[in-house]
């Protein structure tokens, strides 16, 4: 049986993160879906907002679909990164 390893780092402050997911989900979200690492086995998913994420936030919180134009306009950063296969050598 294979085992999948999922983790999850969040590249901001905890505080906040901790203090959004209590009183407001949505904005909780928003922070984790543009600043976060994501590592599924050996592959690694990097999301990046990049503009303020406060106005994103701010939006998330008065009007939702402000904040969805807003992701588009300004741009949305998703990289991903594979670690070299173990049982393969390294080619140079």
């Amino acid at each position: 049986m294979q085992e999948k390893k999922f983790k999850l780092h969040y590249q901001g402050s905890m505080f906040w993160l901790i203090f959004w997911v209590i009183c407001c989900f949505p904005v909780a979200l928003a922070l984790v879906l543009t600043g976060s690492t994501f590592k599924v086995n050996q592959t690694t998913f990097k999301f990046k907002y990049d503009a303020s994420r406060f106005w994103l936030c701010f939006w998330v919180l008065v009007c939702f679909p402000i904040a969805i134009v807003l992701l588009f306009l300004n741009g949305f950063s998703a990289r991903t990164e594979k670690a070299p296969d173990a049982s393969q050598p390294l080619l140079f």
